[in-house]
């Protein structure tokens, strides 16, 4: 697999180092439709939970958003690290279990997006992020799953975007 690289910003064309196991960087394509999508937002609080290779997380840092990483493993934090200070990116690095985070935490964000790894309950997940209400008044969550998965939870997104193997829905705090 080839290193996925930054699309835009401070740190355009630069490579993300990433952990030689455990991690499954978003799709360029991907990555390109979410940040046109975000494009006229204004620039404020972006929660990349279970962030693993950083390519959402560090993309966003690179485009001017207040950025904060969590993820549990501690190769891809390491790395994580590494990027950041080698991009010289201004994003919060955090070694934690994503849920605990958002339970323990009383900071609310304008975007929190979630891109778990696909072996676990990706329903359960979303849905306690969603009741954790860690958005801001003003925010969304977006989700990132396969597409061929179904998402029954007890919010309606109001934008849902296929690119290929993977989903992202949009919901409204």
């Amino acid at each position: 697999m080839s290193k996925p690289r930054i699309i835009a910003g401070t740190a355009k064309g630069q490579y993300l180092d990433t952990p030689a196991k455990g991690t499954r960087p978003s799709p360029v394509r991907l990555r390109e439709a979410l940040f046109s999508m975000l494009e006229f937002e204004q620039r404020s609080s972006f929660l990349d939970l279970f962030s693993g290779s950083g390519a959402i997380g560090l993309e966003a840092s690179s485009r001017g958003w207040q950025v904060t990483c969590i993820d549990l493993s501690f190769a891809a934090v390491k790395i994580l690290k590494a990027n950041t200070k080698r991009l010289n990116l201004d994003a919060t690095i955090i070694k934690n279990d994503a849920l605990k985070f958002i339970k323990n935490n009383s900071q609310d964000y304008k975007i929190v997006f979630a891109a778990p790894p696909y072996p676990l309950d990706l329903v359960d997940i979303f849905q306690q992020i969603l009741d954790s209400e860690i958005a801001s008044s003003d925010g969304f969550y977006i989700f990132q799953y396969p597409s061929k998965l179904a998402m029954p939870l007890s919010y309606t997104p109001y934008k849902i975007k296929k690119y290929g193997f993977n989903t992202l829905a949009f919901y409204k705090k």
